[in-house]
């Protein structure tokens, strides 16, 4: 997958904005996004193995370590910053929940998967840094580290159904895209069919929310088989 290395996420760096991320966020959306993270994680209770795709300041990694007493987790987030808050946050949580955690700075294009299929795949807010050939490539490769009958959790932006309803959103996601061009480098300038792409690999909707009007969805996928 060498030649994955230019895709959109490895020209996307947090570096400059980590420190500021959640504050930003909060005065953006309140806590809307993290309600959207956190929406099944008692769905995930069964997990034993996961990976967590950029994972950004590592809220929800926290989350998914107190409501899962076994779970084992890779943490991969191409951004060094965003790894030491993510760190810091699970260090000060004890070494119980430190000593289950690996991880990765690393993009999810080169990462080494474990030889242990993940029966837990976690994208929030991670899928929308890619164009669709460019979705369609990563979401394969993540599904390829999946273990039969797995769980994937996605929870992204989403363009509403609904004349009106698309118009302000899509507006809105537009906004998002070049706020994140400015301060991150993001190259992608609109959102990719990410539930398309799931499918196409299997993975099935179970449930979902949405939240803001149909601007927030959260899912959980299992696969068929």
């Amino acid at each position: 997958m060498k030649n994955m290395k230019t895709n959109a996420i490895s020209r996307m760096n947090c570096d400059r904005i980590a420190p500021y991320y959640q504050s930003l966020e909060h005065l953006s959306f309140g806590k809307s996004l993290e309600r959207r993270r956190f929406a099944f994680l008692e769905e995930t209770r069964t997990s034993r193995r996961a990976v967590v795709c950029g994972g950004g300041d590592g809220r929800f990694l926290a989350r998914l370590l107190r409501t899962n007493s076994k779970v084992q987790i890779d943490f991969v987030e191409i951004s060094p910053r965003m790894i030491e808050l993510a760190e810091r946050r699970v260090a000060g949580m004890g070494r119980t929940y430190r000593d289950r955690v690996r991880f990765h700075v690393a993009d999810v294009c080169e990462f080494q998967a474990q030889s242990e299929a993940y029966d837990l795949i976690v994208t929030n807010f991670f899928l929308d840094c890619f164009s669709d050939t460019e979705l369609a490539n990563v979401v394969t490769r993540l599904a390829g580290w999946g273990a039969a009958r797995g769980r994937w959790l996605v929870s992204d932006f989403c363009e509403a159904d609904g004349a009106i309803r698309h118009f302000w959103t899509s507006a809105i996601i537009r906004g998002i895209y070049g706020a994140f061009r400015i301060t991150t480098g993001l190259r992608v300038t609109s959102l990719a069919n990410y539930m398309t792409a799931l499918a196409r690999v299997g993975y099935r909707k179970r449930h979902e929310e949405t939240a803001l009007g149909g601007l927030l969805q959260s899912s959980l996928l299992a696969r068929d088989h």
